[in-house]
């Protein structure tokens, strides 16, 4: 074979290679975008259709205007933040302004002073038909951790947030 024609073939060669490779990339498409998780994934509550009044209030409370800085939905891990007011549990408290409520009892208190990090008082909490006084503190931990101690419990509970 003659070097002409094996340069010829050569660069045949590789014009088809290159159109075979070409056509491969043309079939899969550009690449689709992965669906990203919001950062707050892992402590979402149920859509808000299915939340209680007061939930809703808590979780679209203006912290910013208010400066209450406990005001908010609140569960013992972001897991259990999936579980608000669907199923009975143990573990979370519902915080606005001046109310809780917290298993099995539904709370009202004076409104701390803004820009505190602790509250502390008395607070007159329904439970069944009776209404009963309980000594109760709130102290926040970090932007998205709270203790809360009714009548001498603790619990550490993490915010959760409603879904946009």
């Amino acid at each position: 074979m003659s070097r002409l024609t094996s340069t010829i073939i050569a660069a045949a060669s590789a014009a088809l290679l290159g159109a075979a490779l070409a056509g491969c990339a043309a079939q899969s498409g550009p690449q689709q975008p992965r669906p990203v998780a919001p950062p707050n994934f892992e402590s979402l509550t149920p859509p808000r259709s299915l939340l209680r009044e007061d939930t809703i209030e808590a979780g679209t409370h203006d912290r910013n205007e208010s400066r209450l800085a406990y005001v908010g939905i609140w569960a013992r891990s972001g897991d259990a933040c999936a579980m608000m007011d669907q199923t009975a549990f143990d573990g979370f408290a519902v915080i606005t302004p001046g109310t809780l409520r917290h298993p099995g009892e539904t709370c009202s208190f004076e409104p701390g002073a803004p820009g505190q990090g602790y509250l502390q008082g008395e607070a007159s909490c329904t439970v069944g038909r009776k209404t009963i006084k309980r000594d109760f503190s709130v102290e926040m931990l970090s932007r998205s951790a709270l203790r809360l101690s009714i009548d001498g419990a603790d619990q550490n509970l993490v915010r959760c947030h409603l879904p946009n």
